[in-house]
């Protein structure tokens, strides 16, 4: 081999290790460990009950029917529950969202199930409180 060909090689191979280094040593710095806090679904409970308790705050969203719950052989179900007059109300389901303004108290959801566990979040929005949600767990198993 050529002389200048052996001192190429030796450079780039050099001058590879080097940047490999640096990159290995800013990458451990920037990959510091970042903890995200989440809520669970019973402390988010907590929290609404501890905040209604000292605000006094009565919860605008019912829900009368269907039960969390339901096991039902339809696909469909109807939701019918209470909010807030003028509230908008969000139905959110594994396959469907539904927004209904209500005109009175009383409201009425026709939402589609999925075969099995379907998680339906169901939200009220009024200008006069804050946000109420409350999660529905309906089961479809369709009869043969």
């Amino acid at each position: 081999m050529n002389r200048e060909t052996i001192i190429a090689i030796g450079f780039g191979i050099g001058l590879g290790a080097l940047v490999g280094v640096v990159v290995l040593f800013q990458t451990n710095k920037a990959e510091e460990t970042k903890v995200i806090p989440i809520a669970r679904e019973s402390d988010q409970k907590k929290i609404v009950t501890d905040e209604s308790a000292t605000n006094s705050v009565k919860a605008n969203l019912t829900l009368e029917s269907p039960q969390n719950g339901a096991i039902v052989s339809k696909n469909s179900i109807e939701i019918v529950g209470s909010a807030q007059k003028s509230s908008l109300i969000v139905a959110q389901s594994p396959i469907d969202e539904t927004i209904v303004k209500t005109e009175d108290k009383a409201f009425k959801i026709e939402m589609p199930l999925a075969v099995g566990e379907n998680i339906i979040q169901i939200s009220a929005y009024s200008d006069s409180s804050s946000p109420q949600e409350q999660t529905l767990r309906v089961y479809y198993i369709p009869q043969e």
